[in-house]
């Protein structure tokens, strides 16, 4: 139904930390807010009719989209999953602490519990610096509330993080990676 395919770099890193593939960006945008703004700063009156009418389109097409994907799934029932999922941890927690996922763009507070089988990441939706986010950037960031087996963990690091020995890196089978 959309009028443009949307591609972005894929999480996915080869063995020096490339990203080399692309994937389809179902989140993604003509920007056509950005074009109209600048239309009206610099350009001529036929240029800012055609952007008011671009703009209007894509507004009326991002609405259709957002329409279909509250259909496909209840939101009520995903986050009662969650919450399900989260009681039953697989055994006993043996750590948790308060810890913040640093990903591109977002660095969200949250709690990380680690059982005996899995790492677990719950982000804390009432931080007032979370509520700030954008949702089409939170719609990119992976592992708000996210749970890694210990068999899926290649490597663990230690990082530098605002100049502190405080981070670690996590790199999962899958060729992508966490920071915390």
């Amino acid at each position: 139904s959309q009028l443009h395919d949307f591609w972005r770099l894929d999480y996915w890193e080869d063995d020096l930390r490339r990203r080399r593939r692309f994937v389809r960006n179902a989140f993604g945008s003509t920007h056509s807010d950005a074009l109209l703004k600048a239309a009206v700063e610099y350009g001529t009156e036929e240029d800012v009719v055609k952007s008011k009418k671009t703009f209007r389109s894509q507004a009326v097409v991002n609405q259709n989209a957002e329409t279909e994907l509250m259909l496909e799934g209840d939101d009520d029932a995903v986050s009662l999953l969650q919450e399900k999922e989260i009681d039953n941890l697989a055994g006993p927690v043996v750590l948790s602490t308060p810890a913040q996922l640093i990903a591109p763009v977002v660095v969200a507070k949250g709690t990380l519990s680690i059982t005996t089988t899995e790492i677990y990441f719950e982000v804390d939706e009432d931080d007032p610096a979370f509520k700030k986010i954008d949702p089409k950037v939170l719609a990119y960031t992976e592992g708000l509330h996210g749970k890694w087996m210990f068999s899926e963990i290649r490597a663990v690091f230690s990082r530098r993080y605002l100049l502190q020995n405080t981070a670690l890196e996590v790199f999962m089978a899958n060729r992508s990676k966490l920071l915390f």
